[in-house]
């Protein structure tokens, strides 16, 4: 299948349609139990301030995994409604979001710890908003194979 084809994806829900949804929802699964897991060491971040991601009780596995879920039904009706290049749209737009959070959070841990006061704030921000940039569109070309194929293997 083609990019500039207007098939619509998942149409026909057969088994190539189910083990490309549940690569979506892996990619959904994965980056946002990580995102709340680095928000939940961050108490002072935007996420860690909610009481649901910070509280005591695995409610933001929860929560990761049911707005997984969601982001993979969006994706499905989307895919089946609009076409592929909706699709790509709503999933370029997604993993803006991740790598912005991914960025800002990154930023205040991982790379802070790295660089020990050695960088400015802001220039620590942009060296994680570059790196997250970078594996934001690898996930995003992933994705767009991964969408066009027209086989399971090989």
């Amino acid at each position: 299948m083609g990019f500039d084809e207007t098939r619509l994806i998942f149409d026909p829900f057969d088994g190539l349609a189910q083990a490309k949804l549940l690569a979506v929802f892996a990619l959904h699964g994965s980056a946002l139990t990580l995102l709340l897991m680095l928000a939940r060491s961050q108490p002072a971040s935007t996420l860690g301030r909610m009481r649901v991601v910070s509280g005591p009780s695995p409610t933001w596995l929860v929560l990761g995994l049911v707005l997984a879920v969601m982001l993979t039904a969006v994706s499905l009706v989307a895919g089946q409604t609009a076409g592929l290049g909706t699709l790509l749209i709503l999933t370029a737009a997604v993993l803006t979001l991740y790598v912005i959070e991914f960025s800002i959070l990154l930023s205040n841990g991982f790379f802070k710890n790295l660089f020990d006061e050695a960088l400015q704030p802001e220039i620590r921000l942009f060296i994680c908003f570059v790196v997250m940039t970078n594996a934001g569109y690898f996930a995003l070309m992933f994705l767009k194979d991964m969408l066009l194929s027209d086989n399971l293997g090989g």
